[in-house]
Formats: C-alpha cells, sequence, structure tokens
C-alpha cells in the first residue's frame, strides 16, 4: 500500500523574512518525517526550469557518437555525460542518463595535484559545442536553487541548534554557503519501450524502474519539478505532456518501512535531506531512501534537475561533541531500508571511514563502493 505524502511545504518568503520554522523542519526532516519538504513562490523558477529541462530531452536525443565525447572516464563519470555507467541494485543503469557539470563555477579548484586526486570533486566542467545554451541554463537554474537551498540550510541549523546545545552554529548552512564542490545533475530518464502491465505492482524493484533505491550522502539535495515528453510518432520533437501516470515519480521508504509517494508541484523547489547533513547534526536531521517509479506509458520520457550540496572532501564526518555516533543512525531505521541500500553503519565508523578521523571524501568512496 501507498500512503500519499502531505509534503510539507514552505513559503520562499518565510525563509527570506527567517520566519521561525522549526516545527515544520522537524515534521519533514526529522526521525518520523519524509525527509522532503518543498519550497513554494521562489521567483525565477518556472522561467529557468523551461529553459533547462527540454534541454535533457535535446541532448538525449544527439546521436551516440556525439555523447560520447563528453564522457570522462577520470571523472568516474561525474563530469558530462554518463549513461550505464552506475549500477543500482547490482546492474548497470541504463533507464536514465545524466549530464554533470558544477552549477557554482565551471573551474571550482585550480591546483592540479587536488584535481589528480579527488577528480570527481574537482575536474572543470565541460560542456557540449552542439547544444551551447545548455551552460547558462544550467548555471542559472542550479545557482537558483542552491540559494533557496541555503535558506533552508539555517532553518535547518536553526531546528538541531534548538535540541542540541553542542552542535556547532551555523553548521549546514556554512557548507552548503561556501562548499566548491556542489553538484548538477540534468536528468533524462528514457522512454519504456512499450507499457509494462504491472500497474498494480508494489514490489521495491517495480517502484525503482526508472532509479534505484539509493540514500543521497551529501548535504541537501535541491529538486526541480520533473516534466515528461511523449516521443513523437512521425519522428518530428518529442511534445511536452503533463505526467500521463499518476502513480508515476518519486517514492520514499520512511522510517516504519511505509511506502510513500511525494509529489512535487511544479512550481516548487523539493529537498531532501542527505546522510551527511544526518551524521553532522547526530541523527536530529534523517535522510530517508526515495526511487523513481517509470511511467507505465510507452514513449514517455521524464527530465529533471538535481542540486547536490556537500561539503569539499577534506570536510569532517562527525557528530556534535558529546553525541554518540550511533545517535546517527539508530538500528530500527536501518532495519527498514530497501533491498540494496547499505546501513550507515556498514560505510561510516569502519576501518576504511574511522568515527574520529572519516573526512568527506573517505565517506564518498566508501559509499560509492557500496553502490557500484
Amino acid at each position: 500500500p501507498v500512503n500519499m505524502s502531505e509534503v510539507v511545504v514552505l513559503a520562499y518568503q518565510d525563509l527570506v523574512n527567517n520566519a521561525d520554522l522549526s516545527a515544520q523542519i522537524e515534521l519533514a526532516f526529522g526521525y518520523d518525517g519524509p525527509g522532503l519538504l518543498t519550497v513554494s513562490g521562489v521567483p525565477g523558477l518556472a522561467e529557468a526550469r523551461a529553459r533547462l529541462l527540454p534541454l535533457a530531452v535535446q541532448f538525449a536525443a544527439l546521436p551516440g557518437a556525439v555523447k560520447s565525447r563528453y564522457e570522462h572516464e577520470r571523472s568516474y563519470f561525474s563530469v558530462g555525460w554518463s549513461h550505464g555507467r552506475e549500477k543500482l541494485q547490482g546492474r548497470p543503469d541504463y533507464a536514465k542518463g545524466s549530464f554533470y557539470a558544477n552549477p557554482l563555477f565551471d573551474r571550482p579548484f585550480d591546483d592540479a595535484e587536488a584535481i589528480a586526486k579527488y577528480p570527481a570533486f574537482a575536474e572543470p566542467n565541460i560542456w557540449p559545442s552542439e547544444l551551447p545554451e545548455l551552460q547558462h541554463a544550467f548555471m542559472d537554474a542550479g545557482q537558483l536553487i542552491h540559494r533557496v537551498g541555503c535558506l533552508v540550510a539555517q532553518q535547518c541549523d536553526a531546528f538541531v541548534q534548538s535540541k542540541c546545545d553542542s552542535y556547532e552554529h551555523g553548521r549546514l548552512f556554512k557548507i552548503i554557503q561556501t562548499s566548491r564542490c556542489c553538484k548538477g545533475r540534468l536528468l533524462h530518464y528514457f522512454p519504456s519501450e512499450e507499457s509494462e502491465q504491472t500497474a498494480s505492482s508494489s514490489s521495491d524493484e517495480d517502484f525503482a524502474s526508472w532509479c534505484g533505491w539509493h540514500n543521497d550522502h551529501g548535504s541537501l539535495t535541491g529538486l526541480m519539478p520533473a516534466m515528461y515528453y511523449k516521443a513523437s510518432s512521425t519522428g518530428g520533437e518529442a511534445q511536452s505532456i503533463a505526467c500521463p501516470d499518476p502513480m508515476a515519480g518519486l517514492y520514499i521508504r520512511d522510517r516504519k518501512g511505509q511506502l510513500v509517494r511525494a509529489a512535487i508541484a511544479e512550481d516548487q523547489i523539493g529537498f531532501q535531506i542527505g546522510e551527511t547533513a544526518q551524521i553532522h547534526s547526530g541523527g536530529l536531521l534523517q535522510a530517508t531512501p526515495h526511487a523513481v517509479r517509470g511511467a507505465k506509458v510507452a514513449g514517455v520520457s521524464r527530465e529533471t534537475f538535481a542540486i547536490f550540496m556537500e561539503p569539499e572532501w577534506d570536510y569532517p564526518m562527525t557528530v556534535p561533541e558529546g553525541m554518540e555516533p550511533s545517535a546517527a543512525q539508530q538500528n530500527s531505521a536501518a532495519s527498514a531500508l530497501p533491498l540494496g541500500v547499505p546501513a550507515l553503519q556498514s560505510r561510516w565508523g569502519t576501518a576504511d571511514c574511522p568515527f574520529s578521523a572519516c573526512d568527506f571524501g573517505q565517506f564518498t568512496a566508501t559509499t560509492l563502493n557500496a553502490y557500484h
């Protein structure tokens, strides 16, 4: 059974005015929350979305030989085009293609040694000459989501500080505002060849048909509401349509193991907590496993854009002073994780990533190894 979630919606103006939204933050990101909230009334969102998301369809439609010129193996395919390079639930993921870039800086680092050592974080952006408008549309949309993310982070900090005296003041905000390691991901979920007849199925696998179950491992993820496109039967351009399947879209597995459909309205930005903020807050903020269920209608693609806000690689992965690391993930929450989602304690507080000495770079490496 699927619970339709009443997603917490914050008004952009309340964020700008620094209203006290701690109760809403707890509802959304606390232990019993879905790990997601949305922000309404963001100026410029509709325009940024209309400029960027159609370019995902256009890039995906380029010939394979052209797209492969923008693959970047040295960064582990986290710059430029990536298709079938990621494994989810043990299998190469061909359901979606991604174009990755840093939305804040085209060249975030100049230090050749750092770029060589941390290519996934530090490599400069690459842009397709075949789609010259992509660079500005991507950077503008990413910076818009990042600005709103900074406001959400201030509210998260205020909530955690109200519950934990030893929490470093403004920790999440400072990470998001100062880190040069922000990653944007423009996503094209390829259409299925034919209508699938499993609309009533509710297995974990079925709900992950377009994007497998996973937890975000960064601090905060911003999500642009998706657009759907129907391929033309005459070979012309794909047409933008309303989502044709009410069961398609983003799903969350909550801490009780319940499946929740999380709808993000098209005039709102979604924000999800990542595991790094969960650790840094000592579990007061909680990341939630999520997956994307495909539209069970042939010839329909889904376009979206995610911004992963995270620390730089040398940032320590520590809970607030005086807190036990075990507070960051309770066993009951770990036991509710879907198949294929590794528990936090299998990646943090290990020989490779010890509680006292692990940094974000090590945590990222152990996490990617667990999924790949």
